[in-house]
């Protein structure tokens, strides 16, 4: 019996469409437009809910609402930028050459602790193994600052991709209706087995996962603002490089909190001791609580609802199998696949219908 392809790729054809898709999606991270695609796509699921609101409520045509909204937003990013980027190069340069001394003084308060109580002497060793300045980067002193070079060109690389973004952002949404039309319009084309097994479950996909990563981005800017102002309190700086790390890791749930600590506790130490440690651990856990407490059961807990060691587990693998992008989307991914693929339920337990915000 003769093997015929394409009778098996019809028979199986689901199976096929999102093995296509997924491969479509590895391409796209193996080739680095991974990042490029989700920045054009969270900047288009924020600003075409805003642009829709606005259009409800007045009678503006979509068109200048859309370039009235971006305008907006460069004028407020390029005004952060032009305070906030000076500030933080030269606080991250300071911090970098400070770090050596920081780590000194730790390992000397270890040292210290381990003469006081020699019990303590064997977990000290380790601690200090683990703490040290080449154990972190993985290099010797003198490599530190290629390191951070490193960094800097990642982060030029992340700002190209946010430029970009932007523009394709805005020329998607200046002419989103037409777009969406032509994108129904491929259910009485030859793709319409593509687009009758992908649409549902895509707009679904699309729908949780911009709507965790939104709520998110408000939780770690909430987290920022707090965290400044305790700062600023207890007179721990650099506020601008520790407030920044906050924000990157409060992207990351449950687990950004603790690798956001890190650096306020080490630079507390190293101003005023332990009794500074004890009060920026204080703040830390008060910022948090409210987060747990008052944001999280407000902004993020319809999104999210499950536990935080699950949450854990789940950014820890998605760093091993997809690095930095698998712990910023791996919690909404499994909450859609766990709601939509394996439960079943539907989107508007998340947010209401895309559909009805996407005209005006």
């Amino acid at each position: 019996m003769n093997f015929d392809i394409l009778q098996f790729i019809r028979a199986n054809k689901v199976l096929f469409i999102w093995g296509l898709f997924f491969a479509l999606v590895y391409l796209a991270r193996m080739y680095g437009l991974f990042g490029l695609v989700f920045i054009t796509f969270i900047l288009c699921f924020t600003f075409n809910n805003v642009i829709a609101w606005l259009c409800s409520r007045t009678r503006i045509p979509r068109v200048l609402w859309t370039i009235t909204v971006y305008v907006v937003f460069l004028a407020v990013i390029l005004t952060i930028l032009s305070f906030v980027l000076p500030k933080l190069v030269f606080e991250t340069t300071a911090f970098v050459r400070k770090l050596p001394e920081m780590m000194g003084k730790v390992s000397q308060f270890l040292d210290k602790t381990a003469v006081q109580s020699p019990d303590m002497a064997a977990p000290v060793s380790r601690i200090k193994k683990y703490l040290s300045v080449e154990s972190i980067v993985g290099l010797d002193l003198e490599g530190l600052f290629n390191v951070v070079m490193t960094w800097f060109n990642q982060i030029t690389s992340y700002v190209s991709y946010f430029l970009l973004g932007t523009l394709f952002s805005f020329l998607i949404l200046l002419d989103f209706p037409k777009l969406r039309r032509q994108t129904q319009a491929l259910r009485h084309s030859r793709l319409r087995d593509f687009h009758a097994v992908m649409a549902d479950s895509v707009a679904q996909f699309a729908l949780t996962v911009g709507t965790a990563f939104q709520a998110q981005m408000l939780i770690a800017l909430a987290n920022t603002l707090l965290t400044a102002v305790g700062l600023w309190v207890l007179g721990i700086h650099p506020i601008v490089l520790l407030c920044s790390v906050v924000f990157c890791c409060g992207l990351i749930p449950v687990l950004g909190v603790f690798i956001s600590s890190v650096p306020i506790l080490l630079v507390a130490f190293n101003t005023d001791g332990l009794p500074l440690v004890f009060w920026g651990l204080c703040m830390v856990v008060l910022v948090h609580l409210f987060e747990a407490y008052i944001l999280n059961p407000r902004i993020i807990s319809v999104v999210f609802k499950i536990s935080p060691l699950l949450i854990l587990i789940i950014v820890y693998l998605g760093h091993v199998f997809f690095g930095l992008w698998g712990m910023l989307l791996g919690v909404p991914v499994s909450v859609f696949i766990y709601r939509h693929v394996i439960v079943g339920s539907g989107a508007g337990e998340v947010a209401e219908d895309p559909d009805a915000k996407a005209e005006c």
